[in-house]
């Protein structure tokens, strides 16, 4: 993020936009049913939130910022931990969530370096948000985000590679397509894209190098 924009007026301006794609994809997946309806929606998956699973799993949101694919885990009927850097974000978060489910909402004021021990969850969600963690810092945040995968669990991320336009810039995290597999090595692969290519950003035009994953660990092991 340019030093000229704060993360605070990054995640306001993300306010009214469509939940990812790929968090939609992933949760399609995990719920075949949904699969279906997808097909007689207009507008695609964008339009659709997947119907609660049995038994109100758990979802972690790491850098969750303003909180759009928070609020489709909650209207799906999940308990979400949603963690962030930025209170002000955090703050309009709850301010937003309809009181009835709001018991299901927990919020966590922690940047990547300070993230403890995540709870045991059915999934980990972090949109475009895991390069900005420091590399000192992202070993451990990682070994975290595996630990917290129960079996059956779904991670659900975009890393960014070595020719993204940022690459380079302090305290973010970049890869190479083997150390993503090397991050990887043990879930199963559900989906997969390796982004390489010019596009826009918040800021203006960008090349962006991005892996788009969505894995899951074992239900056995």
């Amino acid at each position: 993020m340019p030093h000229d924009i704060s993360w605070d007026e990054y995640n306001a301006h993300q306010h009214g936009r469509a939940p990812r794609q790929l968090l939609l994809e992933a949760l399609a997946l995990r719920r075949p049913d949904v699969d279906e309806a997808l097909a007689d929606v207009p507008g695609g998956a964008h339009d659709v939130v997947p119907a609660p699973p049995v038994g109100a799993p758990v979802a972690v949101d790491l850098g969750c910022g303003e909180g759009i694919e928070v609020e489709v885990l909650l209207a799906a009927g999940w308990h979400v931990h949603a963690v962030d850097g930025e209170p002000a974000a955090l703050a309009r978060l709850v301010a937003r969530v309809d009181p009835a489910v709001r018991d299901r909402l927990h919020v966590q004021h922690r940047a990547f370096g300070e993230v403890g021990d995540l709870p045991a969850a059915d999934l980990v969600h972090s949109s475009y948000a895991l390069p900005y963690c420091p590399p000192e810092d992202f070993d451990a945040l990682w070994r975290r985000v595996r630990g917290a995968l129960r079996p059956g669990g779904m991670l659900v991320v975009q890393l960014f590679g070595v020719r993204d336009g940022a690459a380079g810039t302090s305290g973010m995290t970049f890869h190479t397509l083997a150390q993503v597999q090397g991050l990887l090595a043990g879930l199963d692969l559900l989906h997969w894209r390796e982004e390489d290519e010019p596009g826009t950003s918040f800021t203006g035009p960008k090349h962006w190098h991005v892996f788009h994953v969505v894995a899951r660990r074992p239900a056995v092991g």
